[in-house]
């Protein structure tokens, strides 16, 4: 079962759950002491005795499944087959977001590939008209015909909380209130590509990319973007974006990371040109430089 349909493993509890453990001896605990300490039972007054600490275990057992954490006899611990960087207790905080997102939509983890494809389908509309509540979700979705294919009960409340949630926390959406106090969800991925710059780009400040090279990498990386796993899967279902066409999501992060001095994206003559679609006009480019400011 993906991490979407499991309500009360919120991005929040996980992240609880991580945070304590990169800082306690040896980074592991005692799991009867972890749930005391995270779960006392002074919360528990009130609620159905048949299930104490649901929201407790519920995010346990989805940072097990996942492999952020292991569970070794009565113990808890942090997963040491990980990067250092992404359990170390300086940084590791920092750069959950992207072990999360390593390790849901990794090659052999089943349970996330309906998270991938809803993620990707979000990311495949035109942002500039794109779905910002869940009943747009929902009317969209009927209208392309993928509800059975992104394998999700779109009428679902929980879900759709569980979407906005993660899909924010992990970077590739954000989320603000409308005049009418109304909250409303933007599917636009410049948070995960920021962080990721300096990856993308192998470490090499004022390095140049092809677009093309630069796209492979993302998608290797991450495979909700173009060319990757779950991309392609949704664009089977929903119409294929014409050749060397970048999604307006993309673009749209691409130019907000330009405007912010992360990025120069430069067009040659003899290189191969990519299309930038906006709202407006269509902006050719066949490179990207990193320009060396610190994401």
């Amino acid at each position: 079962m993906s991490v979407l349909k499991t309500a009360l493993a919120t991005p929040s509890r996980m992240r609880g759950i991580f945070r304590y453990l990169l800082q306690a001896p040896k980074q592991r605990e005692n799991k009867e002491k972890l749930t005391r300490l995270l779960s006392p039972d002074q919360l528990s007054e009130g609620r159905n005795k048949t299930a104490e600490h649901p929201m407790f275990n519920a995010a346990l057992r989805e940072s097990i499944k996942c492999g952020l954490l292991i569970e070794e006899n009565e113990d808890i611990a942090v997963n040491l087959q990980l990067p250092k960087a992404s359990i170390h207790p300086q940084t590791g905080d920092n750069l959950l977001p992207d072990t999360l997102v390593q390790l849901f939509f990794a090659a052999d983890n089943e349970d996330e590939e309906d998270f991938g494809r809803l993620i990707a389908w979000y990311l495949a509309q035109d942002i500039y008209d794109a779905p910002d509540t869940w009943e747009k979700v929902e009317k969209l979705v009927a209208e392309q015909g993928v509800a059975e294919s992104l394998d999700l009960k779109i009428s679902s409340n929980t879900l759709s909380g569980q979407v906005e949630d993660w899909m924010c926390y992990l970077g590739f959406a954000w989320s603000h209130a409308s005049d009418s106090n109304k909250k409303l969800v933007v599917a636009e991925p410049t948070a995960y590509l920021r962080r990721n710059l300096n990856d993308l780009f192998q470490g090499e400040a004022k390095a140049k990319l092809s677009i093309r090279e630069f796209i492979d990498r993302l998608a290797k990386k991450c495979p909700v973007f173009e060319t990757g796993k779950f991309r392609e899967q949704v664009e089977e279902k929903i119409g294929s974006r014409l050749p060397n066409h970048l999604s307006t999501s993309t673009v749209f992060a691409l130019f907000r990371l330009q405007d912010d001095g992360y990025i120069k994206l430069i067009r040659e003559s003899d290189g191969d040109l990519f299309i930038f679609p906006s709202t407006d006009k269509e902006a050719g480019f066949s490179h990207i430089i990193l320009t060396g400011v610190e994401p």
